[in-house]
């Protein structure tokens, strides 16, 4: 049986959303506001169209996250799913407060924790996750799961193939770029159980939103203590 799935990141401002193409295809996360066209202009790139996305999956309510998800809900027709613990961002159109976990996140958060870089439009979610959610309807062999910790309502989007994408539970350390928590984080230790979490039943690679996938090995490395 091929267990193979295609992710395909899509580079954005600070961030990335990710494509993923099986039977069918939907979308993980949509970047800040305005980032709708970019996205769709990578789907036409690999032989897609608008309409074939028929969800849109956002990893957690945060701007850089969820920021374009009602412009692609209109331009595409899919249902936008979000944890009912990060519905209210959307609801509101705003990320809340950001947490730092050391000095990088206090430094960044006072660029990226500013109301305009914060807020973006909001709206109503289709489909509220609680522990899990199945992908097959959509046409992708896969399930999303909760990984708390950065934010209450974190989700990470599990495939057949083995991989996974865990939005913003794993940030690259710097400058060794090694894995690590979150700049910020509103529960470490929650953070920490969702990594391992995350990990024993992964074992292929780990995209994240700000940076490089990491392999579950160098995560595993990372976090031995967990283990």
């Amino acid at each position: 049986m091929d267990i193979s799935v295609n992710i395909i990141p899509v580079p954005l401002k600070m961030t990335s959303a990710f494509i993923i193409r099986d039977k069918g295809t939907i979308l993980v996360d949509s970047g800040y506001p305005g980032s709708e066209d970019t996205i769709l202009e990578k789907l036409h790139e690999i032989g897609g169209s608008p309409e074939d996305i028929r969800l849109i999956v956002l990893t957690h309510g945060h701007a850089d996250h969820a920021g374009s998800a009602a412009a692609l809900r209109e331009k595409t027709g899919a249902k936008v799913a979000v944890h009912r613990l990060d519905a209210d961002k959307v609801r509101e159109g705003n990320q809340g407060k950001l947490h730092p976990a050391g000095f990088t996140g206090r430094i960044l958060g006072l660029f990226f924790g500013t109301k305009k870089a914060s807020s973006y439009p909001a709206f109503e979610p289709d489909i509220l996750i609680d522990e899990s959610l199945e992908l097959e309807e959509y046409g992708v062999r896969g399930r999303v799961i909760h990984t708390p910790g950065h934010s209450p309502g974190c989700v990470s989007v599990l495939l057949i193939s083995g991989d996974a994408i865990a939005g913003d539970l794993i940030f690259p350390s710097i400058p060794s770029e090694k894995p690590s928590l979150p700049f910020w984080v509103d529960d470490p230790a929650e953070a920490r159980r969702s990594i391992k979490k995350l990990i024993d039943i992964t074992p292929g690679k780990i995209y994240i939103a700000h940076g490089k996938p990491f392999s579950s090995t160098e995560v595993k490395k990372s976090f031995s203590s967990l283990f």
